[in-house]
């Protein structure tokens, strides 16, 4: 056996308890919210290569005006992805936008935005309040939230209430785009329930933590649940390019 295979071996078996520590501290810290930096300029050009892919009538059959945002672990950005998206979205043509804390179980767009979670989208969807009373403004113009709430029913059973449906089809005549920041769907099965009720899913994974094994699993079951998969955004990527190379290709470009 080679002193090459060894070595390969050794930081495949680092990066594998790496990935595992990870997922199990996430698991365990509770809420936290992620660390957002808001740019002046905008969020920057991948995600308005996305807000592309929603708003390019040639791209569809059919207007996509409700995503999901959904990773298949805790912990790999996509509450960042599911504020910046929408942030890019609002930002663009004054488009009125919504953005929902549908995971019950790490809620965290609350701390985001840094509004209050008294009441949102559990009471919301069970018509325990109004729908116009909490939805709230956030300090990004035409940018609204609607927080989780609190739950007082098992999640999953919100998601599949008959009222949801009628929920999202009055939040389609006041909104533009509608983004469901989700619970992560290896760990909770919640967002299977609301796959089918959404126009698109993005996947959100990480790189160097997310496995590939987990990916294509989380778009199976979402597909199978009745999701469309609009595309993957991969978080966190690491070039390893050594810095003469990148001198080298500015050269000969």
């Amino acid at each position: 056996m080679s002193s090459t295979y060894e070595a390969l071996k050794k930081a495949e078996i680092a990066s594998e308890m790496k990935r595992k520590s990870s997922v199990k501290n996430a698991s365990t810290n509770g809420s936290k919210a992620p660390e957002i930096y808001w740019d002046s300029e905008g969020p920057g050009v991948e995600y308005e290569r996305i807000g592309v892919w929603l708003t390019n009538p040639m791209s569809r059959g059919q207007r996509l005006q409700t995503v999901m945002i959904v990773s298949p672990h805790s912990g790999t950005g996509s509450t960042t992805t599911a504020a910046l998206l929408a942030h890019t979205l609002a930002k663009v043509k004054k488009r009125r936008v919504l953005i929902i804390d549908s995971n019950f179980r790490t809620p965290a767009l609350n701390m985001v935005f840094q509004v209050k979670n008294n009441v949102g989208f559990t009471e919301v969807a069970s018509e325990v309040v109004p729908l116009e009373a909490h939805i709230q403004p956030t300090n990004r113009e035409n940018l609204f939230v609607l927080t989780c709430g609190q739950l007082s029913t098992p999640p999953i059973e919100v998601f599949e209430s008959e009222l949801i449906d009628q929920l999202i089809a009055q939040l389609k005549e006041r909104f533009d785009f509608i983004i469901f920041d989700a619970a992560p769907i290896v760990e909770f099965p919640d967002a299977f329930a609301l796959a089918s009720k959404v126009d698109s899913i993005i996947l959100v994974a990480q790189s160097e933590r997310t496995s590939i094994e987990d990916a294509q699993r989380a778009k199976f079951s979402l597909e199978r649940a009745g999701g469309r998969i609009l595309g993957v955004v991969l978080n966190r990527q690491t070039d390893y390019t050594p810095s003469f190379l990148k001198r080298l290709s500015g050269v000969f470009c």
